[in-house]
């Protein structure tokens, strides 16, 4: 019996596998009929607020709004859910509406249809909670470490996505979705690269629960007094450093699966690694609609070049 658990226990690995494959051919294909609609695909991360953290003109506040998973709702048969959100702004343009407008300083109030749990944007292999808590035990900690309070109680509640839009290896219009801040989505015709050469979704779904945190963690405290507050919630952002792209760059050796600390993380945003519950790599789509399972032992440069649509690099095997 005990001879046959380890094969149980591949198999199911297996098929869950092949579903977050499924899930990211699925994104691929609702990005595809977006850009199909509108000819461009959707930004990031849409919205504006009234104030001005960053000393940037309101419409350019970076971190508050709807993110690109609201935009592909209807193309994902979530028309209903699409309609009950109700995004203002014009077909795929989502203007002066933003989640922290709406919610900021309510608790745990959530907007309507934020705590709907997706099953398609949702890894079966992953421990993430499907639903950001208001409690985590510290990231990076060992088990048994003390629950914190959540910093920003108002992005508790809200349902969670183990998938990212791929933003580009540095900070600019270098990938092909960005926030509203950084150029918005990109059009297909501008992927000079390839489509089968440019990362369009990421599979990032980091440890927040104490089921691993000990074993694999890549969160940790950092810089100084902020606490992880980047829950990637599939509705969008609240600020304060909750950001819907991911970044790579070997300069700051943000690989797949990787331990991240100061000293390894993504434009200071150490959360935003690739990351997966499957061993040994994690799954992307490509802009072509196909779907890769990338090792976590993949070059530096060829996974740099892999995220930027437009910098002429030589793709090696992968």
């Amino acid at each position: 019996m005990g001879l046959l658990l380890p094969a149980v226990q591949q198999a199911r690995e297996a098929a869950r596998r092949t579903q977050c494959k499924n899930n990211l051919k699925q994104l691929g294909l609702a990005l595809h009929n977006y850009e199909g609609t509108y000819g461009v695909l959707p930004a990031a991360l849409y919205g504006t607020v009234p104030t001005n953290t960053y000393g940037l003109p309101a419409a350019a506040r970076e971190d508050d709004g709807f993110g690109w998973m609201v935009s592909i709702l209807p193309y994902i048969e979530q028309d209903n859910l699409y309609r009950r959100i109700n995004p203002m702004g014009i077909p795929g343009i989502f203007s002066q509406t933003a989640i922290r407008e709406a919610n900021y300083g309510t608790g745990v109030t959530v907007i309507t249809g934020g705590d709907t749990i997706i099953p398609g944007f949702l890894c079966p292999s992953s421990a993430m909670p499907a639903i950001a808590p208001v409690t985590w035990l510290i990231p990076g900690g060992p088990a048994g470490s003390v629950a914190l309070t959540h910093r920003n109680p108002e992005r508790a509640g809200y349902a969670t996505s183990s998938y990212k839009s791929a933003g580009g290896a540095n900070a600019g219009d270098y990938g092909v979705i960005h926030k509203m801040f950084e150029g918005g989505g990109s059009k297909f015709r501008d992927i000079t690269d390839g489509m089968s050469n440019t990362l369009m979704v990421v599979e990032s779904t980091y440890v927040q629960s104490t089921v691993s945190a000990a074993l694999r963690p890549t969160t940790p405290l950092v810089l100084g007094t902020h606490f992880l507050q980047d829950w990637p919630i599939w509705m969008g952002s609240h600020g304060n450093g909750q950001d819907e792209t991911v970044r790579t760059n070997g300069r700051w050796g943000s690989v797949i699966n990787g331990r991240c600390t100061v000293q390894r993380m993504a434009l200071a945003i150490n959360d935003d690694n690739a990351f997966s519950y499957h061993t040994g790599g994690a799954q992307f789509c490509l802009c072509d609609g196909s779907v890769r399972f990338i090792t976590e032992n993949i070059d530096v440069y060829t996974y740099d070049f892999l995220h930027d649509k437009r910098d002429g690099g030589i793709i090696g095997d992968y």
